[in-house]
């Protein structure tokens, strides 16, 4: 994993640092850094979202360290994004706003 130890050094954050975040010790940031471990899928998660990259570009799979949720952007995706983050009532509200939109310009 050389894209986890550069970037992290790139963005001058410690060994420390990142272990408090992935909620492992510094001597496991450093087996993963070093090849003799590789991280869970949960870790590998709390990892690309605190380095703010993705999956992939830790494990070495690519060379492109954006994170995949900025590659693949759009309206319909940011809409949703927002939408689950409402209660019950809100999307309810929303719904109804969407519906009324959609028959007045039919």
């Amino acid at each position: 994993m050389k894209n986890l130890k550069e970037l992290r050094q790139k963005k001058k954050i410690t060994q420390i640092r990142l272990s408090i975040a992935a909620e492992v010790s510094q001597e496991t940031i450093s087996a993963y850094e070093s090849g003799k471990a590789l991280p869970s899928a949960d870790t590998l998660i709390k990892l690309a979202d605190f380095l703010d990259t993705s999956v992939d570009y830790l494990l070495d799979r690519t060379d492109n360290s954006t994170p995949l949720n900025l590659k693949r952007t759009n309206s319909s995706d940011e809409l949703v994004q927002i939408f689950n983050k409402l209660n019950d009532n809100q999307k309810k509200d929303v719904l109804w706003y969407c519906k009324n939109i959609k028959s007045r310009d039919e």
